[in-house]
């Protein structure tokens, strides 16, 4: 068999590896929001909190990078488990991003409607570089908290 044979098998074996973990990373943000809602609405406000701003635990996945976060609807983060500093503030509604987006007015806009993606640029947990990230922002049927989880754009076509 020649190298170029060989080579181009290798080449569709990662891409088939690999498209499954990238189509999968908007289902596990959906999927990951969705059971932080009911974790919300059978445990009670107080130990979502708790659960979600712990970095060990449900929801944080992918290496710690990919996490959830909860809001509610005058946007005052009320926990994220890689930014405390984001729940000092009374409202992060005009807070923006390095591009300047008041992103968080987004994440009200969805939560407003129910469900919804956004994209801003937000630093990667763990690295040193602000990247695009994707939010899908959830809202927790009858109440006035949502939660939120994303993923980043590290290079085209390769998502984290």
């Amino acid at each position: 068999m020649k190298i170029s044979t060989v080579c181009g098998w290798i080449m569709v074996l990662v891409l088939l590896l690999s498209v499954p973990a990238m189509a999968g990373t908007r289902d596990d943000c959906i999927s990951k929001c969705k059971e932080a809602a009911t974790f919300i609405k059978t445990q009670g406000i107080d130990a979502a909190i708790k659960e979600i701003n712990n970095k060990e635990g449900r929801f944080v996945w992918n290496d710690g990078v990919s996490y959830v976060f909860l809001m509610n609807m005058k946007a005052r983060m009320l926990a994220h488990p890689h930014k405390p500093e984001l729940l000092k503030p009374e409202t992060l509604i005009d807070a923006t991003d390095v591009d300047g987006k008041a992103f968080f007015r987004d994440f009200v806009k969805a939560a407003k409607k129910g469900k919804g993606w956004t994209k801003y640029m937000w630093p990667v947990p763990g690295m040193d570089v602000n990247k695009p990230k994707h939010t899908f922002i959830y809202r927790v049927p009858g109440t006035e908290y949502f939660v939120g989880a994303g993923f980043y754009v590290m290079s085209p076509g390769v998502y984290y």
